[in-house]
């Protein structure tokens, strides 16, 4: 779907920033108008900022927790923030006055809005399946699972007594033999991976003597050709099936399964894996569980918590948008965890255009949610909806239509945003997607070169590095980085590797390159390492993995377990010059640092606190 609104103005200030990559999107000192900052390099133009924190860390200018669900980092300009989260479980691209933190404006794109309502009316007439004008807990988890509960808003009722009064009410609809306790195939299609942990161990029990029973009633129960093993076709939809890969042991000569349970598979499984379990939920456990979990709903799904749940992207590993709004004059470009691809007028959040990457373009959700930031290029937008028929897709940035795509190259979109990088004469995109890093050209979209060796199966989330005709690019997963010399082939590229290093594995906290050398703490220890040689001059521990940022010569680390370092920026070694903790919100610090306008930007989830680093 895309909607095209009448649009105005606009002007794009270029300005160099290397021999080879320039900044496209125009802004003042003390601004970060898109991921990464003005040059989508981790460097701040900031100076005289401090150089030495007080042992409390520096001083709170203001702190907010309004920013929604979600790892998105923040753009600063024209006094605003803009950002992108959940508010009630629904997806939002949120401004705030950078003064004080106050909301301007929190909006959902037009288009999606109606979408949403739309799906609303349809999913409640689809899981009220006894038509009883409502959707009951046993309704809701058939579709939700236990998740369902984080959108059953609380009322006044006590924890407790909700407790005592759903768990009874549950044993009661599940318990089909009325024997007063559930067993996996009475409720472990309702409640999956939850009915174990709802099933409590004990610790004083006989763990050898339990698994042995245990073993012996499975096969007493699906052993249905009495063979003495269990086949994966005779578990499935049981308690077996979940674990069944687990249990099978595979073949030292082969590394490979068989894909049959023997007893003594089962057996030792169940007593290293579930020790003291016995594999029934009674309703003390059942009662235990909405109490350690604070269940405080009424039980009932409404039309208003059903938006919560489906309203934004869903994931294990985090619920909520991920990518980094960036703003071009005077307008906003948000991606969402869903891939719709929004330009909204930046002084108001009016919706201008909207497309859907997977419906508009053929793209595919990677597996953690769209998570890139949208580049702005003379008049285009580029993003990154993968598939088949092309990675990479440059739009008109006033109204949003297909300028190209790039048909040339086909691979699933990951977790990187695109570059813009001018190499042996020829502008092109660079990107990192699951298959390689690659370039296309910036005028067609055509294939220019792809470098293999960093990419890992799993994701790949860092940014490359670029200068001249060097190219660096490393993921996780034991994998590592290497820097390939990008060279003419006729009318292509060849991308040629200079070296790898496994130990400069950077995951998702991005890498920095000052000088002659780069920065990373994506891998776990901060190491500072030589671009072109990829020799390594020091690591330490610092703040532990996470993201970090460069200005006025110190490096502004922020650990995915929620510390904070300041440290210098030099080859000489680790040095450094504060260390502070922030509120940790449940999930890990994955939103990047941002320091600009003498203030350091920490978002946590619904959190986002700012602090004053100036030196006074």
């Amino acid at each position: 779907m895309k909607l095209t609104v009448a649009s105005f103005a606009t002007f794009c200030v270029l300005s160099v920033w290397s021999a080879t990559c320039s900044a496209q999107v125009p802004s003042k000192p003390g601004e970060w108008p898109q991921w990464r900052g003005p040059n989508r390099d981790g460097i701040s133009t900031d100076k005289g900022l401090l150089k030495e924190w007080p042992a409390e860390g520096p001083k709170v200018v203001w702190q907010v927790d309004s920013v929604g669900t979600g790892y998105s980092s923040i753009a600063v300009k024209d006094g605003r923030i803009i950002t992108q989260g959940d508010l009630d479980g629904v997806e939002h691209i949120i401004a705030l006055n950078a003064k004080d933190g106050k909301t301007l404006w929190s909006v959902q794109p037009t288009p999606v809005v109606s979408l949403l309502e739309t799906r609303i009316e349809a999913d409640m007439k689809q899981l009220d399946r006894d038509k009883d004008g409502t959707v009951s807990e046993i309704e809701a988890l058939g579709r939700f699972g236990w998740d369902w509960n984080k959108y059953d808003k609380a009322g006044t009722e006590a924890v407790e007594a909700v407790a005592d009064r759903r768990s009874a009410a549950l044993l009661k609809e599940l318990d089909k033999d009325a024997d007063g306790k559930l067993m996996f195939a009475e409720a472990g299609n309702l409640l999956r991976e939850t009915f174990e942990r709802i099933d409590i161990k004990d610790d004083g029990a006989d763990a050898t003597a339990l698994a042995t029973s245990r073993t012996e009633a499975y096969l007493k129960e699906l052993d249905k050709d009495g063979d003495g093993k269990i086949t994966r076709q005779e578990a499935r939809g049981t308690a077996l099936d979940r674990n069944f890969g687990r249990m099978d042991v595979r073949d030292p000569a082969t590394n490979k399964s068989d894909d049959v349970l023997t007893k003594d598979e089962i057996q030792t499984s169940l007593a290293k894996h579930e020790a003291g379990r016995d594999g029934v939920v009674t309703i003390d456990e059942l009662r235990r569980y909405y109490v350690a979990n604070k269940v405080a709903g009424d039980g009932i799904l409404t039309a208003a918590e059903l938006r919560g749940a489906v309203g934004g992207y869903r994931n294990g590993m985090g619920d909520g948008p991920r990518g980094t709004p960036t703003i071009d004059g005077e307008r906003v470009y948000a991606e969402g965890g869903n891939g719709d691809l929004v330009c909204l007028e930046a002084a108001t959040g009016k919706t201008l255009w909207y497309v859907n990457l997977r419906n508009d373009f053929g793209g595919g959700t990677p597996g953690w949610g769209y998570s890139e930031s949208p580049l702005i290029v003379d008049d285009m937008v580029i993003v990154t909806p993968g598939g088949g028929k092309g990675t990479l897709v440059a739009l008109n940035k006033l109204d949003g239509k297909l300028i190209w795509q790039s048909k040339g190259v086909t691979q699933g979109a990951h977790y990187t945003s695109p570059e813009v990088a001018t190499i042996n004469g020829v502008r092109q995109v660079v990107q990192f997607a699951n298959q390689s890093v690659f370039s296309v050209s910036l005028a067609d979209g055509s294939p220019l070169w792809s470098y293999k060796s960093p990419a890992n199966g799993t994701a790949n989330c860092c940014t490359p590095i670029i200068e001249g005709d060097l190219v660096f690019a490393s993921s996780s997963y034991g994998t590592g980085g290497g820097l390939a010399k990008i060279t003419l082939a006729g009318s292509t590229q060849v991308a040629e590797e200079v070296y790898f290093e496994k130990k400069m594995a950077c995951h998702h906290g991005g890498i920095v390159k000052v000088g002659d050398n780069m920065y990373s703490a994506g891998g776990g220890p901060l190491m500072c390492m030589d671009f072109k040689t990829g020799k390594i001059h020091w690591q330490a521990r610092s703040a532990g993995k996470g993201s970090m940022c460069v200005a006025d010569g110190m490096l502004y680390v922020l650990g995915e377990g929620h510390d904070v370092a300041l440290a210098e920026v030099t080859p000489e070694g680790y040095r450094e010059h504060g260390r502070m903790k922030i509120q940790s919100h449940g999930r890990p610090a994955w939103a990047h640092i941002v320091v600009t306008g003498g203030r350091m930007y920490l978002r946590d989830q619904e959190s986002l606190s700012v602090y004053d680093v100036t030196a006074k």
